[in-house]
């Protein structure tokens, strides 16, 4: 399905990228900021997402999408989860922090925003597909991403996917001292395919050597950033 536009010609449906069962992937569009605020104003999505536990002020969440989702989006590493059933947009998710030194990596990030979504395994075919167009389009060595210990539903789709544990640490957050655990997961090219081919988890395995120099070779700035990891 190609990308539709209103009345006025403004894009309402972004270009098709990717397509699942449950989910496909488009590019985002302008068009989609109202979608996008609403899921950052909730404090039940911050609570899954953000480092410093705090939803976004409208005109935070506009500047991190006129600033970030949408030039990522044009260079085919954001993109838009729309519902395959209606196209509906229940989602975002991207490929941040990439590094070009070998190993090729980068850091995954995804959000269902809609919660009558939650729960149907948008999330876990949103995953796999990301994880396709950074191992085909972008010849990627290995994906990593940070979830917070709290964020069961995450964790457990990230097994299913093929992730592995690569390390954890705590951070403090805000003027409360909140004690954050968050856990760091990664994926390589070989376990991402052997997991799609046989359906196995191999979540319990050893962190390969790939997975590993990413780890090390990782520089953190969080402040507030987000994780992005609010789905099924």
């Amino acid at each position: 399905m190609d990308e539709t536009r209103d009345g006025e010609g403004r894009e309402e449906v972004g270009a098709l990228v990717r397509d699942g069962t449950l989910v496909r992937l488009r590019r985002h569009v302008p068009t989609n900021l109202e979608a996008f605020q609403r899921w950052y104003a909730d404090d039940e999505i911050a609570r899954l997402l953000r480092h410093d536990q705090r939803p976004l002020s409208l005109a935070q969440s506009r500047s991190y999408f006129e600033t970030l989702i949408l030039p990522l989006s044009a260079r085919g590493l954001c993109f838009a989860i729309h519902e395959a059933s209606t196209d509906r947009l229940i989602g975002t998710t991207a490929l941040t922090d990439l590094t070009m030194h070998p190993p090729r990596t980068a850091l995954f990030r995804i959000v269902i925003g809609e919660k009558d979504c939650w729960g149907k395994g948008y999330g876990t075919e949103a995953t796999r597909l990301v994880l396709a167009e950074a191992f085909e389009r972008h010849g990627l060595d290995a994906v990593r991403l940070e979830v917070f210990r709290h964020n069961a539903r995450a964790i457990g789709a990230y097994r299913r996917v093929g992730f592995r544990e690569t390390g954890e640490h705590l951070e403090w957050v805000g003027r409360e001292r909140y004690e954050l655990h968050v856990l760091e997961m990664a994926i390589d090219r070989d376990t991402f395919y052997r997991v799609a081919g046989s359906g196995a988890d191999l979540c319990q395995d050893q962190p390969s050597a790939q997975m590993a120099g990413a780890r090390r070779g990782e520089e953190r700035d969080r402040g507030g950033e987000s994780s992005d990891h609010s789905f099924d």
